[in-house]
């Protein structure tokens, strides 16, 4: 039977089952099982001590009978008196207690009135030299014995030839653990009652927080993702789960505020390429044009669809980034080697616009090298974008605290202000508001290089002093790597 089949006709699978449902009689089964186990330790606990005490008192008056016996040497008629007055010693006479003595051959010396009619020889065991003999049994009239055979020890040529049987009327203990037995039956079944009742009260008590939690849940939706939970005065099983969705909800009002502002942003830098294209189009269609006019065109919508290309690129690569089923698999680089790699790719551009070029330090970094030269390559080309000519940009190769490694592009630009600081790494977020700084970036640089660090387990840091220059930093993390293969 597979597995479906199976939950679906197991009833702890059922969603009709409600958590109070269940709770409730995980109670009930709890209280029933431990009523009827202190029931029946008190119901055994009391049989046992009236057996005892009905075997004791049999086994007393046989021994007391047996010794005066035994000691007196007595006859027929002596012996008939002496349980005759034994038994009424015993206070219970034609009622509940009786007396039989027997000699070799099982002919009847002695017994107590009205024995022969409720007790006949043949219900008494079979008397043993070693020790008594007991047994129970039960009349006609459904009247319950406890009978005891005892043989006198051989100390005489009379007392040698005698054996004594004794019984005891028990149905007054019958009839009493009878009672007691109705009256647990009637304790379970109002025990039961009561159990479910109270568990039943108790369990929806219990998860009233459970109820209220779900209908805060109920007022959240798109619209309204400011709604919290709340922890307040909770259970502290429920605190944990309050503040847990609460911290849910303000990633989720993060994450949508971000989406919707993307998708603002993504409208915006989508819409210039194509106005201008449009716009471009529109005027070279209005009249006829010289072949260099509709060249110039062209080359105009080249750079427009080199932009739309760039940016596709780069929410493709940022998309991917974030759905990475794993991480990359660095390798140990040197990282004074890649920056040098870097300043030689960037020495033409960098010459040209008049900004200096420098290299140093030394440390080994855990990356993947193709993912690392395109955001050395995003850093390098913005400290070039913002640095005025006669600067200076530096690379630089640094081991951190504990396991980290540092590479920094450090600029010589005149800076950021605080404000923007924490927002840098954000798509489409640039320093200029106007957006028409930079007609040639798309605000992803900086986004692709934070998603890099991400992947690799480290961050990237921003410092900027404004009118000083800006220093942007990789930190990666040894300790959080995947095992390294050395290049």
């Amino acid at each position: 039977m597979s597995s479906k089949h199976a939950e679906a006709k197991n009833p702890r699978f059922d969603s009709h089952w409600a958590m109070s449902t269940w709770l409730t009689l995980y109670y009930t089964i709890f209280v029933f099982v431990l009523l009827t186990a202190a029931s029946a330790f008190l119901y055994s606990g009391l049989e046992r001590r009236m057996d005892q005490e009905s075997r004791e008192y049999l086994l007393q008056k046989v021994q007391i009978l047996g010794q005066i016996l035994q000691d007196q040497q007595l006859s027929g008629p002596d012996i008939k008196q002496e349980v005759w007055e034994e038994a009424e010693i015993s206070g219970r006479l034609q009622s509940s207690f009786f007396l039989r003595v027997l000699d070799a051959k099982e002919q009847l010396v002695a017994e107590t009135p009205g024995m022969a009619s409720r007790l006949p020889i043949s219900a008494f065991p079979t008397p043993d030299r070693t020790e008594p003999q007991l047994r129970r049994w039960q009349s006609a009239t459904r009247q319950y014995f406890l009978l005891v055979s005892a043989a006198m020890p051989p100390a005489s040529s009379v007392s040698s030839r005698l054996h004594i049987q004794a019984a005891l009327n028990v149905s007054s203990d019958q009839n009493l653990l009878g009672t007691y037995r109705r009256d647990i039956a009637v304790v379970l079944v109002c025990g039961l009652l009561i159990a479910s009742t109270v568990g039943a009260a108790i369990t929806r008590r219990g998860l009233r927080p459970i109820a209220d939690i779900t209908r805060a849940t109920e007022h959240i939706s798109v619209q309204h993702l400011q709604y919290r939970v709340r922890a307040r005065a909770r259970p502290k099983e429920l605190v944990s789960l309050a503040t847990a969705f609460d911290r849910m909800l303000d990633r989720l009002q993060e994450a949508f505020e971000r989406l919707s502002q993307f998708s603002g942003d993504l409208a915006h830098e989508f819409r210039t390429p194509i106005n201008n294209l449009m716009g471009e189009a529109q005027v070279a269609l209005s009249r006829e044009r010289m072949t260099a006019e509709y060249k110039r065109v062209l080359q105009s919508a080249l750079e427009e669809h080199t932009r739309l290309a760039y940016m596709i690129d780069s929410m493709l690569f940022l998309a991917q980034a974030e759905q990475a089923p794993a991480a990359p698999a660095p390798v140990s680089l040197e990282a004074r080697a890649e920056l040098q790699a870097m300043c030689d790719f960037y020495h033409d551009l960098a010459e040209e616009q008049g900004v200096e070029l420098a290299c140093e330090g030394q440390a080994r970094i855990p990356a993947d090298p193709l993912l690392l030269r395109r955001a050395l390559s995003n850093l390098l080309s913005n400290a070039l974008k913002y640095t005025p000519r006669g600067g200076r940009v530096t690379l630089r190769a640094a081991e951190g605290p504990d396991t980290t490694r540092i590479l920094s592009v450090i600029d010589s630009g005149a800076g950021i202000a605080p404000e923007h600081l924490g927002k840098l790494g954000d798509r489409f977020y640039r320093v200029d508001p106007s957006r028409t700084a930079n007609p040639g970036g798309a605000g992803l640089g900086l986004a692709i290089v934070k998603s890099i660090m991400t992947l690799h387990g480290g961050s990237l840091l921003i410092d900027s002093t404004v009118g000083q220059g800006t220093t942007a930093s990789l930190v990666f993390s040894a300790g959080r790597s995947p095992p390294i293969e050395s290049t």
